[in-house]
């Protein structure tokens, strides 16, 4: 089996990586950057996404296209659809694009998220910050992981506030005065059948996840979190690694922030922390392969690596299962790898991710 992949990051990577000599499977990659990370471990073609010849191409070559991230062009994966299987399909990716068709998604099957409008003039604007007041935030619908486009109303003008946006199409959502924010991660078969990890702790620096810190423990908010995955993966059609970020309330209840279509940066303690990865999940989902339940035996944590690789040395001698690095060039705030932890007792976890903390940062 061949699978395509649109995207060449260090997600596409680990999936190849993890993936390829276990099942038997070959990888045919998509990016328009020179050389990226998952050209380490196979073919890539360097070309935009919806490049006509690059698609047919993969329509020729591969028996199924998946993505490792979200922002591919859904008219790409339209077009592939047509020849060939695509999973995530585009009707999902597109609705993980945008903001407001997510937040929609969520209101339509009753699943609690943050109260919010569609903003898209200043006058809309202006109308919207009196109706919610300063303990806002405004999001672009489109492009705004890591903290991106985003920007909290506080004492802003709203003329000024309209002006850093530059006019684009945007929400506006109450803050949630919450406890702390997990994640689900859930992946999902051809037949509907469903395996899940446990929910997972995230801390955040200026937006950016630092550090997950699994299994997350309260059964009855892993519970809900897994109703809440199917109702969403079963409205889409959905096949693959599916993550859904919550706040947690302070009445202990969750409160959907967004989700990602594909594998996710807080799923990287997979790795070394369970019987099986997400990036291997994710591959045997859209393989049409037997899923394998999930087992976790110890505590596992994940620290990313930002804008400078440290001395690796320097956190071997703390005691770790593994070090990514994603071989890409240093810049301010992009990941550029990431720490994997397994400890037996959460205690022992979180020293160890102190430590790791203060070497890094």
């Amino acid at each position: 089996m061949r699978i395509g992949i649109l995207g060449g990051g260090q997600l596409a990577m680990m999936m190849i990586e993890m993936s390829s000599n276990k099942h038997n499977i070959d990888f045919l990659v998509v990016d328009p950057s020179k050389n990226p990370p998952a050209s380490k471990y196979t073919k890539c073609i360097k070309s935009e996404y919806d490049d006509i010849k690059s698609l047919d191409l993969l329509i020729k070559e591969c028996d199924v296209v998946t993505i490792d991230f979200e922002n591919v062009p859904s008219d790409a994966l339209r077009y592939l659809e047509k020849h060939i299987p695509v999973y995530p399909n585009s009707k999902s990716v597109e609705i993980c694009q945008d903001r407001l068709k997510e937040k929609n998604l969520f209101v339509q099957n009753n699943i609690l998220t943050t109260n919010f409008k569609s903003i898209e003039s200043e006058k809309g604007l202006r109308d919207a910050v009196k109706e919610f007041g300063s303990n806002s935030i405004l999001k672009s619908r489109r492009l705004g992981y890591d903290g991106k486009n985003q920007i909290i109303i506080g004492n802003q003008d709203v003329k000024d506030i309209w002006i850093k946006t530059e006019g684009v199409k945007s929400i506006i959502e109450n803050k949630v005065n919450f406890i702390t924010e997990v994640s689900l991660i859930g992946v999902r078969n051809i037949i509907g059948e469903t395996f899940f990890y446990p929910l997972v702790e995230n801390f955040h620096k200026h937006g950016i996840l630092n550090t997950s810190i699994a299994p997350f423990e309260d059964h009855n908010l892993q519970k809900e979190a897994e109703i809440i995955h199917k109702k969403i993966t079963s409205a889409m059609n959905y096949v693959g690694v599916l993550v859904i970020e919550f706040f947690v309330d302070k009445n202990n209840k969750l409160i959907v922030n967004e989700m990602a279509p594909r594998v996710h940066n807080s799923g990287h303690w997979t790795i070394s922390g369970a019987n099986i990865s997400q990036f291997e999940s994710h591959i045997l989902a859209v393989s049409n392969l037997p899923l394998k339940k999930i087992k976790v035996m110890e505590y596992s944590g994940m620290i990313n690596i930002l804008s400078k690789m440290p001395d690796i040395n320097k956190i071997k001698k703390v005691g770790v299962s593994d070090i990514f690095d994603y071989n890409k060039s240093e810049r301010t705030n992009r990941k550029i790898g990431h720490i994997t932890i397994t400890c037996p007792t959460k205690k022992l976890l979180l020293e160890k991710i102190d430590t790791i903390n203060k070497i890094l940062y």
